[in-house]
């Protein structure tokens, strides 16, 4: 019976924390959508004119994602259980998952040590994601089922406070 009660509360926890890390997965999704329009702008630019003066433009949105907010909310260790995860190979045929790789491709420098860590071991246990459950074992929910809970979060109305 404690048992279940633990591992209900860890459960609780880490829905806590996957609902927290959807509010900055809007962010990262917003300048994808951003930066696609630019693309598909840009290619109707060139087939319009020989020489297109928008091919060296990029997108250059900036996130302020603040990481230590999110790991000190974080105790059983689920975003770096997710980083590892997608890292190490796990849901490649999903959006969500290549979104969240190549935004954390460009943002691991910038990052704290403890997602620069799952970043780097999830690359180093590419092909065995089931190391990741090792790693952080408190983090009971597999990367499929935390980017379907970051959907899920993501596509629900939020309250306007006045």
């Amino acid at each position: 019976m404690l048992k279940l009660i633990l591992l209900m509360a860890m459960g609780l926890g880490a829905m806590y924390m996957v609902h927290l890390l959807a509010q900055d997965y809007n962010k990262i999704r917003q300048p994808v959508a951003a930066a696609a329009r630019a693309i598909v702008s840009s290619s109707n630019l060139r087939t319009r004119a020989k020489r297109d003066i928008y091919e060296n433009v990029t997108n250059t949105t900036t996130l302020n994602i603040d990481w230590k907010i999110i790991l000190s909310r974080d105790p059983f260790e689920c975003l770096q259980s997710l980083i590892c995860q997608l890292m190490s190979g796990a849901d490649t045929h999903s959006l969500e998952a290549k979104l969240l790789m190549e935004f954390l491709e460009k943002t691991v420098v910038s990052a704290p040590v403890e997602v620069q860590f799952a970043f780097s071991r999830g690359l180093a246990l590419h092909g065995s994601t089931e190391t990741c459950y090792n790693v952080y074992p408190f983090c009971i929910y597999s990367a499929n089922t935390m980017l379907r809970v970051l959907r899920w979060f993501a596509e629900s109305p939020t309250e306007d406070n006045p």
